[in-house]
C-alpha cells in the first residue's frame, strides 16, 4: 500500500482532486488507516467543489464514513483524529441544536487528540481556533436559551481563537488563506483595526488554489472594501 499512498500524496499536492478520488476509491475496503483518512480527505475536497447543497452533504457523509473507518483502525493517528473531527463538524448540517452542541464538544475532543499526537498539526491548530471563534460569536441570549433547554454552549473568546490561529501561522506562515482571514477577523472583533487590515490584505492577495481559498479571498476583499480600504487590493477583479 505504500506505493499507492506515495502516488496519492503526489496527486494531492498537485490538486488533482477528481483523479485522486478515482485512484483511491478501488481501495476503499482496504484495512489501512492511511488509505482511509486520505479517502476521507479527498472526498471532503470533492464536497467543497460541489455547488448543489444536497450533493455536497452526501459527499461529506461519504467522507465521514471513511474517517470513521480510519479512526477505528488507528486511535493513535493525528490524521485520523483530525479528519474525524473536521467531518463530524460538517455532518451536523440540518440536525437539531441539542445534537449540534453535543457534536461540538466531540469535534474539539478529536482536534485536541490530533494535537496530542502531533503538536505541530497546523490544520488542527487552525480548526480549534475556528471552533473558538464560532462559539465566541454566539450572543448571550442564545447561550441562555441553549443552557436552559439543552446544555451550555462552550465558553470561548476572540482572544483564545486568535491565539490558536497565530500558533498555526507561527509553524507554517501562509499554509491556508482561511487562517489569514480568520486572524484578520479576530483582530477586527478585538478592535485592532491596523492588524486586521494587515491580515485581511494578506488573505485578499493570497494565491488561490482551492474552493476554501477562493471563498476566504473574496471575504477578505469584501471586508477591506467595507472598511474603506479597497484601494489596497491588488486587482480590480475583487
Amino acid at each position: 500500500m505504500q506505493g499507492v499512498i506515495n502516488r496519492a500524496d503526489e496527486m494531492y499536492k498537485a490538486y488533482e482532486t477528481d483523479k485522486l478520488y478515482e485512484y483511491l476509491l478501488p481501495h476503499k475496503d482496504v484495512a489501512d488507516d492511511g488509505i482511509q483518512w486520505r479517502l476521507a480527505r479527498v472526498t471532503h475536497d470533492k464536497a467543497k467543489h460541489e455547488k448543489d447543497k444536497q450533493k455536497r452533504q452526501n459527499w461529506m457523509l461519504e467522507a465521514f464514513s471513511y474517517a470513521e473507518k480510519a479512526l477505528e483502525m488507528n486511535q493513535d493517528s493525528p490524521h485520523c483524529h483530525r479528519w474525524y473531527g473536521a467531518l463530524l463538524y460538517f455532518t451536523t448540517d440540518g440536525i437539531g441544536l441539542k445534537h449540534k452542541i453535543q457534536a461540538a464538544y466531540k469535534v474539539r475532543e478529536h482536534f485536541d487528540k490530533a494535537l496530542m499526537f502531533d503538536p505541530e498539526d497546523v490544520i488542527s491548530l487552525h480548526s480549534i481556533g475556528y471552533w473558538c471563534f464560532t462559539f465566541a460569536e454566539r450572543p448571550w441570549y442564545q447561550r441562555k436559551i441553549a443552557s436552559a433547554l439543552f446544555e451550555a454552549l462552550p465558553e470561548t473568546t476572540y482572544d483564545e481563537a486568535l491565539e490558536w490561529f497565530l500558533k498555526a501561522k507561527k509553524i507554517q506562515e501562509n499554509f491556508m488563506c482561511t487562517n489569514l482571514l480568520m486572524i484578520g477577523k479576530a483582530y477586527l472583533r478585538l478592535h485592532n483595526k491596523e492588524k486586521a487590515v494587515e491580515y485581511l490584505k494578506k488573505a485578499a492577495d493570497y494565491n488561490v488554489k482551492t474552493p476554501d481559498d477562493e471563498q476566504s479571498n473574496k471575504e477578505a476583499a469584501d471586508l477591506l472594501k467595507h472598511m474603506g480600504h479597497g484601494h489596497l487590493l491588488k486587482s480590480c477583479l475583487h
